[in-house]
């Protein structure tokens, strides 16, 4: 009985703690504004001025303001847009977070801020597979790619992937039912344990501000709680399926044509991985790959300079390009082609 009740006061101690954590969470105010994107909210953050536009697409289960250091970085010599999907950070709920709205999102976004690009697409893994979804779709619209330890269409049959999406599911469904009793809270605030950032939090915490490292956590906390994450790792593999099949059916060697491509990843998901990696890069004739000598999936954490340096080597290719979109460089790849064929 003893037990029981000791339980229990624990329980209340720490729905408690939760409550009263999350009243002081709302009280910090969101960088950036809301926008309306059909019904539902978005929460959009722009710095910096010039051209091309740089969008930060965040990876599944995360938020922009995984970004905030990369961000201000990038700020320095470009425009750059980053955004919640629906359900995450400080964007509202909304609908189903399916490969086609995802992307339709997306540019409705874009379309409201004014902004008619090109853009330069930067995905975090499941960012990467929304970002060429996006460009098949809107190819006018893209004038670069910055890949960082993005999703690979060749996991679409990769059993162990899928255990291991699966395995996160889970563990979000657990931390989502420990999160009212303020558990998840109070191993990261007292252990500095927190799921999904094992590697990366430390690096994270000396690049910001005590103020901005306690607001990015606490919108981590918030998106444990709730159940749009696990909605969008579901989602992941039928995004996944889709940029395959897209994928499978192309002709062309370089489906990117000469359109500038950056892509970084690291180290700790093995060589398997990296080959992956290379041959997103290879599909453009104009691309850099580098693997980081840090491990954290979250990379733009224990590596920012690398993914600063990736960003500006692709602005740096689409200014001398003009910022020649996906669409003219498909046209200028097949003419280049067919001449050597002559």
């Amino acid at each position: 009985m003893l037990v029981v009740i000791t339980v229990l006061v624990l329980l209340l101690l720490g729905f408690v703690y939760e409550q009263l954590s999350r009243r002081i969470d709302t009280k910090t105010p969101i960088t950036g504004k809301m926008i309306d994107v059909g019904g539902y909210r978005l929460h959009v953050t722009e710095h910096g001025q010039g051209e091309p536009t740089i969008v930060l697409i965040h990876g599944a289960g995360d938020s922009s303001y995984s970004w905030i250091h990369i961000r201000n970085e990038l700020a320095k010599f470009g425009r750059v847009i980053t955004y919640d999907r629906v359900g995450m950070g400080s964007s509202d709920a909304g609908p189903a977070p399916t490969p086609n709205h995802t992307v339709q999102e997306l540019n409705n976004l874009l379309n409201k801020t004014g902004n008619a690009g090109p853009y330069i697409l930067v995905g975090h893994s499941l960012g990467g597979i929304i970002a060429r979804l996006y460009a098949l779709k809107y190819p006018n619209k893209i004038a670069g790619f910055v890949f960082l330890d993005s999703t690979h269409e060749f996991l679409n049959e990769d059993l162990k992937f899928k255990r291991g999406f699966a395995a996160i599911g889970v563990m979000l469904k657990v931390l989502r039912v420990l999160s009212p009793f303020g558990i998840p809270r109070f191993l990261g605030n007292v252990t500095g344990m927190i799921p999904m950032f094992a590697h990366e939090r430390a690096y994270y915490e000396q690049q910001l501000s005590p103020e901005e490292y306690k607001q990015w956590k606490g919108i981590v906390y918030q998106i444990f709680a709730r159940s749009a994450a696990g909605a969008e790792f579901k989602e992941a593999m039928t995004h996944l399926a889709e940029a395959a099949k897209q994928l499978e059916n192309c002709t062309t060697k370089s489906p990117f044509g000469d359109l500038p491509i950056a892509v970084v990843n690291n180290p700790g998901f093995g060589a398997h991985w990296t080959e992956m990696q290379q041959e997103l890069a290879s599909r453009s004739t104009n691309s850099i790959h580098k693997t980081s000598d840090r491990k954290g999936h979250s990379l733009q954490m224990p590596r920012p300079e690398l993914v600063v340096e990736a960003v500006h080597y692709v602005v740096e290719q689409v200014q001398i390009r003009n910022g020649r979109t996906l669409a003219e460089s498909h046209i200028e790849h097949r003419s280049s082609t067919t001449m050597e064929s002559v």
